[in-house]
Formats: C-alpha cells, structure tokens, sequence
C-alpha cells in the first residue's frame, strides 16, 4: 500500500487489523475472573447462605457477576475505547459509563458480603451504648424517687408506742385509765394495715434491688456477647434480642409504681379521719407524712427507648467505609479502578498508534534518483 493511499485511508480503517493492544486482550479476562471471584467469596454473608442450595445459589450468581464483567468490559475495550480513539465523544462516554457502573455495583455488593458480618457487630455495640445510656437515666430517675419506707418504719414504731400506752394509760385518748376500748382498736387496727404495707413495701424493694443488680450484669452479658467472635450475625442478634427485652422486663419491675401509689393511698385514707377525736387526728397526721413521702415514679416526660436495628444491609454497610477503609480500597481497586485503568490505557495506546500513523502518512516521500541506464 502505497503512502498516498494509506494517507486517504479514514483512522478506523487504519487501526483495523490491530483493534487492542496485548497486554489488553491478557488482562480482559484476568479482571473479569478476579472480579466473579471476589464476589463469589462476599455472597454467601451478603445473603446469609445456610446449606447446599444456598451455596449453588451463590455459585450461579459469581459465574454470571464473571461473564457480564468480561461482556461489558470487552465491548467497552474492543468498541468504545477503539471507537472513542477516533473521536466518537458517544462512545467514550458509553464505554467509560458501562464500566463505571459495572465496576460500582461489583464493589457495593463485594465489599458489603465482605464487612457484613462485622458492620452488624459494631451496629449492635452502638445501640447497646446508646440502650445503656437509656437504660440509666431511667434507672437513675427511679432512684431519685421515695418510696416512704423509712417513713413508714418510723411511723410503725410511734404507732407501736401509741398502741401500748393507750392500753396500760390511755395515754392517746385520755379517757380512762388504759385497756382495750375503741381508741385502742382503733390504733392497733392502723398499726397492723400500716404493717402489712410495710411488708409488702418491703418486699418490692426487695424485688427492685434484685432487678437492679440483674440489669447491670445483663449489661455485662451483653458486652460479652458482642465481643465474642465465635457466634454468627444472626447468633448474635439472637442473643442481643433476648438480653434486650430481659432488661425490658426487668426495668419494669425497677418501675413498678404500686408500692409507692398504695402507701400514698393508706395515708389519704388516714387523713379522712377527720380531727373529732385524740386518735383521729394523729392518724391523719399519720397520713399527712405518707402522702408526702411517697413520691411516683415519672417516667412520662421521659424519651423512649432506642429501636432496636434491624438486619444489617447494604447501604448500612456503606456508612461504616471509614472504618474498614483498607478493605474498601482494596476491592475499590480490583472491581472499579482496575478495569477503568484498563480502559484509560487502550484508548492512550489506540490514540498514539493513530497519530503515529497520521504523523508518517503526512512525511513527504523521498524520491529516489533515477539509475543511469546500462551503456
């Protein structure tokens, strides 16, 4: 082919009998292998495959994650970059698109099968921090409230003294000199309602500080659980659900107002016993102490408790990349940036053969003098 000619030649014809590059054509399919191959290893966590169909399922999917990675890298090299190479704006945008997306879908779904497992772990600590600071300030208001036990004790013992001075002095009513008569009956039937309530007062301080001990090695429990690497995700929110709404029931019971409201209940009883007599007026004076002292449990200002997080996904997984940086670089690279550079490379290698040509097709040819004719 003569200069003249290959000068008339368009550019596609020119760069026709070598459309790629080696060092293209060998790493084609090396890139879409290694990219079917990473994420076949990431899709067994990515959808929590459990026996053999399970893992067929994920075998099907990395064969066919394989074949489109080449497909669409292969159209994009042997068209769009050869295309692109002559000045097709249509065809770089196209091909460099299709690999851009090919490549971000690649890496959203390896690197998420990939940190899976370990975003939901770090999800459940931040709730059990967040459940615990939770669980504190409503522990903490409990504890800030009285119950009016202590009040009611030393209510007890002046109505106990009260009691046996009516009976030996009358002491109380000042009528007569002592025994059992209705003043009597009268105060040692309050002195034993009041000592039932401080029975059962005393028993659910019992049962909330026995529930406020559980709750903190609950806490404990959960730390551990967290922690421990041999259980599964879905081991592990099993557990954390449990211990979860065991602390529920448990912080029920730390706030079980009943105590408080029917000790505030016996002392309003007590002050209706108007003021017509001696005994009368120091029950309702009685009353007037419990009804003061026993202060409810406010919980209905109160924020509710954290929602407990559902099942990881993959956008969740997205927002822990800062910390699993390393890994998302390293299959950024292998799924994205390796397969663009690819790209970038053949269509710099097809543009400079072409100019190359263009540039020799220009070169004025050297005419060669004419031989002198055999004498």
């Amino acid at each position: 082919m003569t200069r003249r000619k290959q000068d008339a030649q368009p550019p596609l014809e020119r760069l026709q009998k070598k459309p790629l590059p080696p060092h293209s054509k060998l790493l084609l399919p090396v890139i879409a292998g290694a990219s079917g191959g990473l994420l076949t290893l990431a899709v067994p966590d990515l959808i929590g495959a459990d026996g053999l169909i399970d893992y067929l399922k994920c075998g099907v999917i990395g064969a066919a994650a394989t074949f489109t990675a080449y497909t669409v890298n292969r159209f994009a090299l042997e068209k769009g970059a050869f295309q692109a190479a002559i000045g097709s704006i249509y065809a770089a945008l196209t091909s460099t698109v299709s690999v851009l997306a090919v490549g971000a879908g690649f890496f959203a779904a390896t690197y998420a099968g990939f940190v899976k497992n370990e975003t939901d772990r770090l999800r459940l600590q931040d709730y059990n921090a967040e459940y615990s600071a939770w669980l504190d300030q409503r522990v903490s208001a409990v504890q800030g409230t009285n119950s009016g036990g202590a009040t009611l004790q030393a209510i007890l013992s002046d109505l106990a003294a009260k009691v046996a001075c009516e009976a030996t002095s009358s002491c109380v009513s000042g009528v007569g000199h002592g025994g059992k008569g209705p003043a009597f009956r009268n105060l040692s039937g309050t002195y034993g309602s009041a000592e039932a309530i401080a029975a059962q007062l005393s028993g659910a301080e019992a049962a909330k500080a026995d529930a406020l001990a559980q709750l903190g090695g609950l806490q404990g429990a959960m730390r551990g659980v967290l922690s421990d690497g041999s259980l599964s995700a879905s081991e592990r929110r099993l557990q954390a659900q449990a211990i979860t709404r065991e602390a529920a029931s448990l912080l029920s019971v730390v706030e079980d107002d009943a105590p408080s409201g029917m000790l505030a209940g016996f002392g309003a009883q007590l002050m209706q016993r108007g003021s017509s007599t001696p005994q009368d007026r120091l029950l309702a004076s009685y009353g007037s102490q419990l009804v003061s002292a026993a202060s409810p449990v406010r919980t209905s200002g109160m924020t509710p408790p954290p929602a407990f997080p559902m099942e990881t996904g993959v956008a969740d997984t997205l927002r822990f990349i800062p910390h699993f940086l390393p890994v998302a670089l390293l299959v950024a690279v292998c799924e994205l940036i390796l397969p663009m550079t690819l790209w970038l490379y053949t269509f710099i290698d097809l543009r400079v053969r072409l100019e190359q040509q263009e540039r020799a097709a220009k070169r004025p040819q050297r005419r060669r003098p004419p031989t002198n004719p055999k004498s």
